[in-house]
């Protein structure tokens, strides 16, 4: 029988005082259809609002077309990595706010944060690995240098 290590690390949620790029977010309120019958909302759906607020963020922060990379410029977004750590449920007709960083910058792929903030605490934390690719050929190719450089604006290390 495996045994839990104790003494690794969980997260713990963040404080609004805390989120490191506080003057952007992506606001959102969870409806019905996006709810289980007690009125908390379904895990999927948060995967799903984690992306309408990553393409807000390009349009709005990066000053870049999402839909022109997967459009036009035949550039995947892909995530080759998806996780969320959950910390408080969240419930039919709350708001939930939710702020972006990046992590890493690697050659092909980037990681980016959500901090998905409910009031002043933060319900749950989504990390995304995306990688970029040719998508006439579904190989991964350099970050293009336009999202490289918008990218590094919202770099974000904690050195506490």
């Amino acid at each position: 029988m495996n045994k839990i290590d104790k003494s690794a690390s969980f997260p713990s949620p963040l404080n609004r005082a805390d989120i490191p790029f506080p003057d952007w977010s992506y606001k959102h309120i969870f409806r019905h259809g996006q709810c289980d019958p007690a009125g908390i909302v379904y895990t999927p759906e948060f995967f799903n609002v984690f992306n309408h607020a990553i393409e807000a963020w390009f349009c709005e922060c990066l000053n870049l077309s999402y839909y022109d990379f997967l459009g036009p410029r035949r550039t995947g977004l892909g995530y080759v990595n998806a996780h969320a750590d959950f910390f408080s449920p969240v419930q039919m007709g709350e708001e939930v706010e939710y702020f972006i960083r990046v992590c890493k910058i690697g050659g092909k792929s980037y990681t980016l944060e959500l901090n998905a903030m409910l009031g002043e605490t933060e319900a749950l934390r989504g990390l995304f690995t995306t990688v970029t690719t040719n998508l006439d050929t579904h190989s991964s190719i350099d970050i293009p240098t336009d999202l490289r450089g918008a990218l590094n604006q919202y770099v974000f290390s904690d050195t506490t």
